[in-house]
């Protein structure tokens, strides 16, 4: 499972983001797998995109790639760890997308995270400590 951050989905959708091109070679290798999109990245993504059009490509990737929902068995105790995960790493601000993604991966022990944010591979850890799967390197 592929976990999706804003930057593609950004990329992705708005062809004159610089990413643009790298994120549509990515996607032809990462398509074979499952992607999964946590509310959190999509709120960003849509103030990112403001335009219509923009988010009319978004709807369409979502749909075309069935992209799922992901969905938290107990949300109360996940944001508790986003908090927490926040914290820890308050010196380099991320925000609420980021900690959510690197507090889902150390649930999701088997998903990667499809990102161009290079402080989830320079930085950022899994609660646990561990390091974060890339989708793409």
């Amino acid at each position: 499972m592929i976990l999706l951050d804003t930057t593609p989905l950004v990329a992705l959708c708005d062809p004159r983001d610089a990413l643009n091109a790298v994120a549509l070679r990515d996607l032809d290798r990462l398509a074979r797998e499952p992607f999964v999109l946590c509310l959190p990245v999509l709120t960003e993504a849509c103030f990112h995109l403001p335009h219509t059009a923009q988010r009319a490509r978004l709807r369409r990737f979502l749909v075309e790639f069935a992209v799922s929902a992901y969905e938290a068995d107990d949300e109360p105790s996940l944001w508790g760890a986003v908090f927490e995960w926040l914290a820890r790493y308050q010196s380099h601000e991320p925000d609420w997308a980021d900690g959510y993604l690197a507090v889902v991966s150390g649930r999701e022990r088997r998903s990667r995270i499809w990102t161009y944010d290079r402080e989830f591979r320079a930085v950022w850890r899994r609660p646990d400590g561990t390091r974060i799967p890339l989708a793409v390197g």
